[in-house]
């Protein structure tokens, strides 16, 4: 009787034991969970820190490309679709906020209407700008953008020897857009940005573009580095 008694209270230390046991398991897993929680790509409270986006752009101008000081109707030239590639590095502070630099290339054919000069504008830029996302329950994040920096053109006029080669100008820009997060590492997005470029002493008026992008961006992040 008495090794059946001790059997017996045993097993039931040994059951309230491992109800214990299986207790502070719970306990713990929710702790983790609570300190680790990862909602739409990133992690509570904190910025993801650096990253790094690429994007194939498709600038529209919506101005003719005009000569300075020229009155002729040649000197008027409209500028037809084009491609490019922007880059960007930015570091993600808390709450989606982000300052950037940016840099690319763009190159736009030229409709000459029959004059002796450039059939393509080329372009390239550096800035730097800054991004605010708008997180909520979902992946589908969207954002809106400004930026500025220096943009220099290539093009010429051969018919009056009017070359502009690297010539600056200063260009503003703002643009909105959605990033698809795929993962807390790496996102999807698209949109579009409007830019004014500041004339220059070989263009009469300034540059105005809609600028349509689809890119990727990728965050150098490690959610246990806390």
């Amino acid at each position: 009787m008495r090794q059946l008694l001790a059997l017996a209270l045993g097993l039931a230390t040994l059951g309230l034991a491992s109800t214990t046991a299986a207790q502070v398991t719970v306990v713990e897993e929710e702790q983790v969970e609570e300190e680790q929680v990862v909602e739409r790509g990133y992690v509570r409270g904190q910025g993801r820190g650096i990253q790094y986006g690429a994007h194939l752009i498709s600038p529209i101008y919506l101005l003719d490309v005009t000569r300075a000081g020229a009155r002729d109707p040649a000197a008027y030239l409209a500028v037809g679709g084009g491609a490019g590639v922007l880059g960007r590095v930015g570091w993600e502070f808390p709450d989606g906020f982000t300052l950037e630099v940016f840099g690319g290339f763009a190159a736009n054919g030229i409709d000459t209407r029959g004059t002796d000069a450039s059939n393509i504008l080329l372009r390239t830029e550096l800035g730097a700008g800054g991004r605010y996302m708008f997180f909520n329950e979902t992946a589908v994040v969207p954002f809106v953008q400004v930026g500025a920096g220096i943009r220099w053109w290539w093009f010429d006029w051969t018919d009056v020897a009017v070359e502009m080669s690297a010539e600056p100008t200063f260009a503003i820009h703002g643009a909105v857009g959605v990033q698809i997060e795929l993962s807390p590492y790496f996102g999807i997005e698209g949109g579009a940005t409007i830019d004014y470029a500041f004339g220059h002493e070989i263009f009469g008026d300034g540059m105005l573009a809609v600028t349509p992008f689809l890119g990727v961006t990728l965050y150098v992040y490690d959610e246990n580095d806390r």
